[in-house]
């Protein structure tokens, strides 16, 4: 199944907020924790060729315009986030595309590149497919994506407090209550700050990897990335919990020549 619609008419309507809140450089979880977890994954990319997959307004994609490649194209299915995108970035290439079905030559990419968009994807299956076709001979796919351990927890926010929860209690009198769900694909609607509606997908590691291993990928990396200690001085706590508890995760996948799938051997 494809992104959820309600999600993509959500991106559409909050685009403008989510351009402004993607450069006030107060995502903590991006700038402490992803990012530089993402950038020091990439390869060397002068005069290489990549897509951006789930592009948003666009600023990903100027990073990697400044590492020299020779080609940099961004997709993304919300057309709104995509205006805006090629408002901001005129001068490079940007569609309106589902991952699932890009519309691109087979093996024109060096690299794929996807940040925090596998997640609102059910059934992994036909977008890999759609990347290990769009990609050359010995590609790269990396993105990063929610860790279950984190994202399949049981969620509670209040003025309060908030608590992800994932465990069990155990009573003396037979009574057991269970915290979170991570062995078990789920749809999950949220509410990001406070106002933004969104779908997303919870699944298994052993899911995941499942269908990595049916799309054709070998998986060259696995990271689980920790904040950088430079966050504790902005926000404490996310420290704390991120030092000790995953919230994102991060592949690194290659698309083998057609040789090496085949196992080749010289007689």
């Amino acid at each position: 199944m494809a992104t959820d619609k309600k999600t993509i008419k959500s991106y559409d309507d909050y685009a403008l907020k989510w351009q402004k809140r993607k450069r006030s450089g107060k995502n903590i979880a991006h700038k402490f924790l992803e990012k530089p977890a993402m950038y020091k994954k990439l390869p060397d990319l002068k005069g290489k060729s990549v897509l951006c997959v789930g592009c948003g307004t666009g600023e990903e994609c100027e990073h990697l315009k400044s590492l020299d490649v020779e080609k940099i194209v961004g997709v993304d299915i919300s057309k709104g986030l995509i205006e805006l995108a090629k408002k901001s970035y005129p001068d490079l290439e940007f569609f309106v595309m589902d991952m699932e079905n890009l519309d691109f030559p087979k093996n024109s990419f060096d690299l794929v590149y996807s940040s925090l968009t596998m997640h609102y994807v059910e059934d992994w299956t036909k977008t890999l497919k759609s990347i290990h076709e769009v990609l050359e001979d010995d590609g790269v796919f990396l993105f990063s994506t929610h860790h279950p351990v984190k994202w399949g927890a049981k969620t509670n926010r209040s003025e309060e407090k908030g608590s992800f929860l994932m465990g069990y209690e155990k009573y003396k009198d037979g009574r057991c209550e269970v915290f979170g769900d991570y062995l078990n694909t789920r749809k999950i609607d949220d509410i990001w700050f406070n106002e933004f509606n969104v779908t997303y997908y919870h699944r298994s590691l052993s899911e995941i990897i499942g269908d990595i291993l049916k799309s054709g990928f070998r998986i060259t990396d696995f990271i689980e990335p920790k904040p950088l200690v430079e966050v504790s001085k902005e926000n404490e706590n996310f420290y704390k919990i991120h030092d000790k508890i995953p919230l994102f995760m991060i592949f690194e996948l290659k698309k083998e020549s057609s040789c090496q799938r085949k196992t080749c051997r010289r007689f």
